[in-house]
């Protein structure tokens, strides 16, 4: 007996799913279960709806979760941040183009993100307090994925290959417990184009994982990792459970849940048995 979630509260669409899949509903505060014994591949699925499907692994153990850790841009925030600097300072299709490259996994991300940098050379940091202000936007659900582990006293992290400006705002403001991204060099408000201490890779991402589990006593299996581009791969890898959101294919295929149509609460679904 398999157990799919439907991330949905739409009737007409669970109760199709349910004949398609010759099985038994089961509704939820927010979403719909579906419980089949019919054989079914996910990816097909997904295909044929445009609603969020995701296994329910029964032998996972979601009340076990201790620690969520999510990447910054594009997957907590709707924004690319170093993109948007660069539309303030008029240069945005050069970096645009190496931050989606890099995303997609054809260049390497070090490398990448100091020639963005070295781009912005000269850009007066007020363009970061206005592109805070006006551009950055929480992802649908963002605020709510973090009250309620909080609820449930799971601790939070942001791990971020951008700046650490906007993820040092974020963590106060969304009251997340760590952050790491990076740095950069400012001289007289403004950039000077080179990068301060070890750029946030794949492994640096995964690293600090690593550290996390090691300051609060943790196993792997107890962290949820969220992200969508490349430079998430590695973190993905060594979670307990991988969260791919509105993410590239690459991390679609390497990952155990896939959130392409809701937003980021839809991970409350998992554990909603566990705790209303």
């Amino acid at each position: 007996m398999e157990t799919l979630i439907i991330h949905t509260q739409d009737l007409i669409i669970a109760e199709k799913l349910t004949r398609t899949l010759k099985g038994d509903l089961e509704k939820r505060k927010n979403h719909f279960r579906i419980h089949t014994n019919f054989n079914f591949t996910i990816e097909k699925l997904r295909l044929e709806n445009t609603v969020d499907i995701n296994l329910h692994h029964k032998k996972f153990n979601f009340s076990d979760i201790k620690l969520v850790v999510s990447d910054m841009d594009s997957t907590l925030i709707t924004i690319e941040t170093i993109d948007e600097i660069a539309k303030e300072s008029g240069m945005s299709s050069e970096v645009a183009l190496i931050t989606e490259q890099a995303m997609q996994g054809n260049l390497d991300f070090t490398e990448s993100f100091k020639k963005r940098v070295s781009i912005l050379k000269g850009v007066n940091t007020s363009a970061f307090e206005s592109v805070y202000t006006n551009s950055l936007k929480l992802s649908p659900g963002a605020k709510e994925l973090i009250n309620f582990f909080k609820s449930i006293s799971v601790k939070s992290a942001i791990i971020s290959g951008g700046l650490s400006y906007f993820a040092d705002r974020l963590h106060k403001s969304l009251g997340v417990d760590t952050f790491r991204a990076n740095n950069v060099e400012v001289i007289n408000s403004c950039l000077t184009g080179a990068v301060l201490g070890k750029v946030i890779d794949a492994n640096e991402k995964a690293n600090y994982i690593n550290e996390l589990c090691t300051l609060y006593q943790l196993k792997k299996a107890q962290v949820i990792a969220i992200g969508d581009g490349a430079n998430d791969l590695e973190m993905l890898k060594i979670a307990g459970m991988s969260v791919a959101y509105h993410a590239k294919p690459l991390l679609q295929k390497n990952c155990d849940v896939i959130i392409n149509y809701g937003g980021l609460d839809s991970v409350i679904d998992f554990f909603e048995e566990d705790v209303y």
